[in-house]
C-alpha cells in the first residue's frame, strides 16, 4: 500500500502547476508536506539534497518511491524540471560534477560532493552509499 500511496503522491505533485504543494494521502488522511516543489533558488547549496526529476520519467518515479518509502525522514523536495527556474540549478549540478551532455539523464540526485544519475537495479545501493557518505560529511562535529 505504501508503494501505491507513494506513486499517487508523486503523480499529484508532478502534475500540479503551483510551486508549493501539500498533498493528502489516501491511506490515513495525514498531510504530507515534505515533498513539495522548492521555492526558486539561484545557486546550489552544498548541504542540501536536490532531487531533479520530470513528471513523465518512469525512472524518476521508481527513485521517488524508493526514497519516499525508505527515507521519509529526509523530507526530500522534488526539483521538477517542468518548472523553468529549476533549469539553472540543474545546470549548476551538471557543471559541478562535470557531467557531459551525452551522459545526461534523470533523475539526478545531488548530495554535497556526491551525485547519482539515472535509476536502475543497482541504484538503491548506490543511493544508500552516497547518502551515508553525504550524511557523514554534513553531520555536526563536536568541538
Amino acid at each position: 500500500m505504501k508503494f501505491v500511496v507513494a506513486v499517487l503522491t508523486f503523480l499529484m505533485i508532478s502534475f500540479n502547476a503551483s510551486a508549493q504543494t501539500t498533498v493528502q494521502t489516501s491511506e490515513d488522511g495525514k498531510k504530507v508536506d515534505f515533498i513539495t516543489a522548492p521555492e526558486p533558488e539561484e545557486n546550489l547549496i552544498d548541504d542540501k539534497i536536490y532531487f531533479f526529476v520530470h513528471s513523465m520519467c518512469s525512472s524518476c518515479k521508481d527513485a521517488f518511491v524508493y526514497i519516499y518509502t525508505e527515507h521519509p525522514e529526509l523530507k526530500l523536495p522534488i526539483t521538477d524540471m517542468k518548472f523553468h527556474h529549476n533549469l539553472e540549478l540543474y545546470k549548476q549540478c551538471v557543471q559541478k560534477f562535470g557531467i557531459s551532455n551525452k551522459e545526461l539523464r534523470l533523475p539526478l540526485i545531488c548530495m554535497g560532493d556526491h551525485y547519482l544519475m539515472g535509476w536502475d537495479d543497482s541504484s538503491e545501493q548506490r543511493f544508500e552509499d552516497a547518502l551515508n557518505a553525504y550524511m557523514a560529511e554534513t553531520a555536526p562535529h563536536p568541538e
